[in-house]
């Protein structure tokens, strides 16, 4: 996860699932859904920050609540 400030008031997603870290379409658009509807239902939570999720080998059977707990740990981090 990439993290960066912006000046427009509201929080911005960018998601990189690619075909070699993840070949399956059904596995790669799986994990985009995932992280979208997090972002959808969590907004208040990230500010006004534009985010870059970068997708992991083998992360297509990620459920929302792992998803979200990892999520959890990164912005702890930063």
């Amino acid at each position: 996860i990439l993290s960066v400030e912006n000046s427009l008031g509201i929080s911005r997603l960018g998601l990189v699932v690619s075909k070699k870290k993840l070949p399956s379409a059904v596995g790669r658009n799986r994990v985009k859904r995932v992280l979208r509807e997090i972002f959808r239902r969590n907004n208040d939570l990230f500010g006004s920050r534009d985010f870059l999720f970068l997708a992991k080998e083998g992360s297509e059977d990620i459920r929302y609540a792992e998803a979200l707990e990892e999520l959890g740990r990164a912005l702890l981090k930063e």
